[in-house]
């Protein structure tokens, strides 16, 4: 009769190695095939006795199987070892255990062929060895790894939530984890961007574009729910943090397979961490979005001291150095539900130090360190919401800073289809910033400069260029010559280029009007 497994130590999910195993010098077992270098390091669940001739129904993954050989009457075939040795390499099966001196005194030379060519280990277990010996064994090394598996989870949950009450607790708690589990982990924004990582080579894996589509669908979907992924040789488990409808970004962790349940305590406990810790400074309640706009103010009226002084501890970093401003478009006009822009939008301020984000008209203000400008504005391209984006400047500019913000909004709604432009300063010309304004002159611009772009997108030619240079020069061909480091007869010859393709005499003072118009309001200027 098989020998089975204990119902209790059915739900086991430690494994050890089948080199542990090996090395129980009381067993005697020796490895006689099969003898790869990872033979050692294979892992073994449960040890199952069994002379049947079709084991594989009844085996579970990681087990090592013994038997005496009865099932083969006679020495097999090599046709019957191989078909007997497959069976058990498909139902995942760590190892062939075989009893000598019951029915074979050797162990058949089709076995020991069979598991050679493919690598699967073939075990010669002396007749003084009982089959429960090595079940008995093997369930008091698996036992012994279950408490020191349990040993470890306590330790490293200890050792997370004592890190999580650093001053940078989140990145802090972050570190440890990937420390105890050996694995990369990471915590996404909404987005699915990266806002921690550790170690910081497991960044750069881990930003993969598969990685970040997986969890921003994780996201999209607004309930509490995780999944394993394995692409491109990187295996990851995904686990969405926050509240059903409003989640906050996702766990990332480094690996392959299920966790065990060790893993599984330590991953849900930095999923919690990580969900206070993103709910703090998110700040999902009403006080905190009062305390941004209060900050905010401050901002502008100078008080960039007290403005840090009381946010300290409650919002990240504030911006400094050089920054940037982003006046968004009411969110009513977004292509996705009202809420999630500005929820992301949050998400990347938690997650970032030196942005500030705060409600503004429906829509939003982001102040930013000129260095995260490039997240802040995926995440509204992203939504298609109209933005206007400012140059770059001080703190003590922010007053500017927010008008020129104002009127890049302005162009931006008066183009359509979400679209985010960036401050120039031509947009302060006066007649010009009309024609700017007006989208009727943009089509009469697009359609007279047609020919030209046409004909270089055709020709891979430099027609505009040239031309636009040209103009800026006042049509001295020379001086616009040597700012395209060309000669100037190949200037003169574009510009003759140009003629024909606008059917229009350039020599006409309207007509280099009107194309240096047409430029501006084109922006190609």
């Amino acid at each position: 009769m098989p020998i089975t497994a204990p119902a209790a130590a059915q739900t086991v999910h430690a494994t050890i190695e089948l080199g542990e195993l090996l090395r129980q010098y009381q067993l005697g077992l020796v490895l006689i095939a099969g003898t790869a270098d990872d033979a050692g390091e294979r892992p073994v669940q449960w040890v199952h006795g069994s002379d049947l001739a079709d084991p594989s129904p009844f085996l579970t993954p990681r087990t090592v199987l013994l038997t005496t050989g009865a099932q083969f009457p006679t020495p097999p075939t090599q046709a019957q070892a191989d078909d007997y040795v497959d069976r058990l390499i498909a139902a995942g099966a760590t190892a062939l255990g075989v009893a000598a001196g019951v029915v074979w005194e050797r162990t058949p030379a089709t076995l020991v062929a069979a598991c050679d060519r493919r690598g699967f280990p073939l075990i010669r277990v002396p007749y003084d060895t009982p089959f429960i010996a090595i079940v008995q064994t093997a369930a008091q090394l698996l036992e012994a790894q279950a408490r020191a598996r349990d040993v470890w989870a306590l330790d490293s949950q200890r050792a997370v939530s004592t890190a999580a009450l650093q001053e940078d607790g989140l990145a802090a708690a972050i570190r440890e984890a990937a420390s105890r589990l050996g694995r990369g982990v990471a915590l996404t924004d909404r987005s699915g961007r990266i806002i921690e990582a550790a170690p910081a080579s497991a960044r750069t894996r881990l930003s993969a574009e598969w990685i970040r589509s997986e969890a921003r669908e994780l996201v999209e979907r607004g309930i509490r729910s995780g999944r394993s992924r394995d692409r491109d040789g990187v295996g990851v488990q995904l686990q969405t943090l926050g509240r059903a409808q409003r989640l906050m970004g996702v766990l990332l962790v480094e690996g392959s397979g299920v966790p065990d349940t060790a893993e599984r305590t330590l991953i849900g406990l930095v999923a919690a961490l990580a969900t206070v810790q993103l709910e703090h400074r998110i700040g999902v309640d009403a006080a905190e979005t009062a305390l941004r706009g209060s900050v905010v103010r401050l901002l502008l009226a100078g008080r960039g001291e007290l403005a840090a002084e009381i946010s300290t501890g409650i919002l990240p970093r504030l911006p400094r150095g050089q920054i940037a401003v982003i006046l968004t478009d009411s969110f009513e006009r977004s292509s996705v539900p009202a809420g999630t822009p500005i929820d992301d939008l949050r998400s990347i301020a938690a997650g970032r130090a030196g942005v500030l984000t705060a409600p503004r008209g429906g829509g939003a203000i982001v102040i930013c360190d000129a260095a995260e400008l490039s997240p802040v504005l995926r995440v509204v391209l992203e939504h298609g919401i109209a933005a206007g984006v400012s140059e770059r400047g001080a703190m003590a500019d922010l007053d500017r800073l927010i008008e020129q913000a104002d009127q890049a909004l302005e162009r931006a709604r008066v183009a359509g289809d979400g679209q985010t432009v960036e401050y120039r300063p031509s947009m302060q010309a006066g007649v010009l910033r009309l024609l700017d304004a007006d989208p009727e002159a943009r089509r009469a611009a697009e359609g007279l400069l047609a020919p030209v772009r046409q004909h270089d997108a055709k020709h891979g030619d430099s027609i505009g260029a040239s031309l636009r240079v040209w103009l800026a020069h006042h049509g001295q061909t020379s001086p616009a010559a040597a700012a395209l480091g060309v000669h100037r007869h190949t200037l003169r010859a574009r510009i003759q280029t140009a003629e024909s393709l606008l059917q229009r005499s350039l020599d006409d003072p309207d007509t280099r009007a009107e194309l240096w118009a047409a430029l501006r309001v084109v922006g190609e200027d």
